[in-house]
């Protein structure tokens, strides 16, 4: 008798818990996009360009870069595009390509290039390569040192 009281309040628990789930696992409407990046008051987005990365401005002009598609911004901490500030006012951002090798092979190759903001322009760096793939966050030294200062 006691048990069948139960069953009522069990549902309930089980359908509230796979409400909290699903709200959980929901993508958030208010993210802001992981392909857009705003550096210095302009937003620039990643786009294909001949099988090139390159950004676009929002004079609807391309940056084209050095590395090859499909390429991604580099993440800070919260998994967003990262912007590094340095030297007092210069604005720096690193656009990356990864590519794993084929299994059983556990390794990655991929090439980075900075772009920074100086003097109210866009400038590139030399294209980089490390033998890892770059999914986490990266040391400041990478978007600084690929420049003349």
């Amino acid at each position: 008798m006691i048990r069948l009281a139960l069953l009522p309040v069990l549902a309930g628990c089980v359908l509230s818990s796979l409400t909290a789930c699903a709200a959980q696992n929901s993508p958030s409407t208010t993210e802001p996009p992981k392909d857009r990046v705003t550096l210095a008051g302009q937003t620039l987005s990643l786009e294909n360009h001949q099988q090139r990365c390159a950004l676009r401005k929002p004079d609807q002009s391309l940056l084209q870069l050095e590395i090859p598609w499909p390429c991604k911004f580099s993440p800070d901490r919260t998994g967003l595009p990262r912007v590094e500030a340095f030297n007092g006012s210069e604005l720096i951002i690193i656009v990356y390509h990864s590519q794993a090798e084929p299994e059983p092979s556990r390794r990655c190759k991929s090439q980075y290039q900075a772009v920074r903001q100086i003097q109210g322009r866009l400038e590139t760096s030399v294209v980089a390569q490390s033998a890892f793939c770059m999914d986490g966050v990266i040391d400041q030294k990478n978007f600084v040192g690929l420049f003349p200062w």
